[in-house]
């Protein structure tokens, strides 16, 4: 019999205990679960125990692939306790995109500080597992925020037309959960304009009452003698500071919002008329309800 290569199972069970806490800890700060260190310790430990039984041959039926997948979702409920099966999913889809992205590192700084011929397999070395750790800990320290300010925001932005009579503006809107302002009248979502953009689309007589009455409470009667008189409305708003406050609003023609590829229509819709800008970085101009689109 010949001997092979020696295999450690501390430094096994060491390696992946540590690998497999910054897994959980990172998995947990991007699905903005509460982190519990002492679970995901338990968690790892109860990894690093499983990946270290995967040298010993009896016991290969533990590593076919539907027992893995059932292990990763235990490691989850131990780690996390999700309250719901929605937050489960959820934690156990970021507990894989951290693993591939950890693995993904591994696999580059290999290939970066060794080189070998195409086709062959190197020798490993502990040290790459560094481009694991890096990886970790800049997803759990920076990923969180770069996907509530980055990628979640991008997510959600979407061009967006707005018909008066047959002139067309047109600007980027934010899809907003928070928004959830109705038209006394007809009960549907309003959205939420900065005046800016829609002010190329007025008549004249609307744009001289908007620009002289700079106060939101002389607005609607000074509105009410121009020639939009029929498509006024007053949206009543709670926000810090005014329990009780009334939103100036046109009724639009139409309003479109591109939705993936196709853009959606949507007649009707009042326009709630807000005099500063939305957004600080001037990235969208519109507020757009969850609940129109859902519509």
């Amino acid at each position: 019999m010949s001997q092979g290569t020696p295999v450690y199972i501390d430094v096994i069970l060491m390696v992946n205990l540590v690998m497999d806490f910054l897994l959980l800890w990172a998995a947990g700060k991007l699905a903005g679960l509460r982190v519990v260190y002492k679970r995901l310790l338990a968690a790892s430990v109860l990894g690093a125990v499983y990946s270290a039984g995967c040298v010993f041959a009896n016991l290969s039926l533990w590593y076919d692939f539907p027992v893995k997948v059932i292990i990763s979702g235990l490691l989850v409920i131990i780690a996390f306790w999700p309250e719901s099966g929605r937050q489960f999913l959820k934690a156990w889809g970021y507990f894989y995109g951290v693993s591939f992205a950890m693995a993904g590192s591994v696999i580059g700084l290999s290939y970066l500080f060794r080189g070998w011929n195409i086709g062959s397999v190197p020798d490993f070395s502990y040290l790459w597992l560094g481009g694991g750790v890096v990886c970790a800990l800049a997803l759990g320290v920076y990923g969180d925020r770069m996907m509530r300010e980055r990628v979640v925001p991008n997510l959600l932005k979407c061009p967006v037309g707005l018909r008066f009579g047959s002139v067309w503006c047109e600007g980027q809107g934010f899809i907003d959960t928070g928004n959830n302002l109705t038209d006394p009248l007809t009960n549907k979502p309003v959205v939420i304009a900065e005046y800016q953009l829609l002010s190329g689309c007025f008549p004249v007589d609307v744009r001289q009452a908007m620009e002289y009455c700079r106060r939101d409470e002389n607005l609607f009667e000074a509105l009410a003698q121009t020639s939009w008189a029929n498509r006024l409305r007053l949206i009543p708003f709670t926000s810090i500071g005014k329990k009780h406050g009334l939103l100036v609003g046109v009724r639009s023609d139409e309003i479109k919002i591109l939705s993936g590829s196709s853009w959606v229509s949507y007649p009707g819709v009042v326009i709630g008329l807000y005099r500063e800008s939305l957004s600080p970085e001037g990235s969208f101009q519109l507020l757009i309800p969850a609940s129109l689109m859902q519509r």
